[in-house]
């Protein structure tokens, strides 16, 4: 089926088969359903991915990713600086922020240690996290 695809295609459903959890057969649904939309929304999303690296910032107190450095977190009087949450990654941010229920801050570890993988405690933000 690939090799009957234009050429365009082919190189988006490249793209998409590159993010993590993507399959090919998902990259190529993503790729034919952005050939569906209107060229607006193509616009936007372009736009969108674009920008990504130019306004996210990452917190260069917690690691957490936001449109300000310091973060929102980290920068709030309300959030009790003694108590830190250390996680794997921002999802993991994200997932207990949308519990309303924590008040404190976080620390983003960027991973785990996976010595297989040679991911070690130098790969992460172990030594930042020890020196607050």
């Amino acid at each position: 089926m690939e090799s009957s695809l234009p050429k365009g295609l082919k190189s988006l459903i490249s793209f998409f088969d590159r993010l993590p959890g993507i399959g090919p057969k998902s990259a190529a649904r993503l790729a034919l359903y952005l050939f569906q939309t209107p060229q607006s929304f193509l616009d936007e999303f372009s736009a969108a991915v674009g920008q990504l690296k130019n306004e996210v910032k990452t917190c260069s107190i917690c690691f957490n990713l936001d449109d300000s450095d310091p973060c929102r977190i980290c920068s709030s009087e309300k959030r009790n600086k003694n108590r830190i949450c250390v996680v794997e990654r921002v999802l993991d941010v994200l997932a207990i922020e949308s519990t309303g229920k924590y008040t404190g801050v976080y620390h983003v570890l960027g991973g785990v240690i996976n010595p297989l993988a040679q991911v070690g405690p130098e790969e992460l933000t172990v030594e930042q996290l020890m020196h607050k």
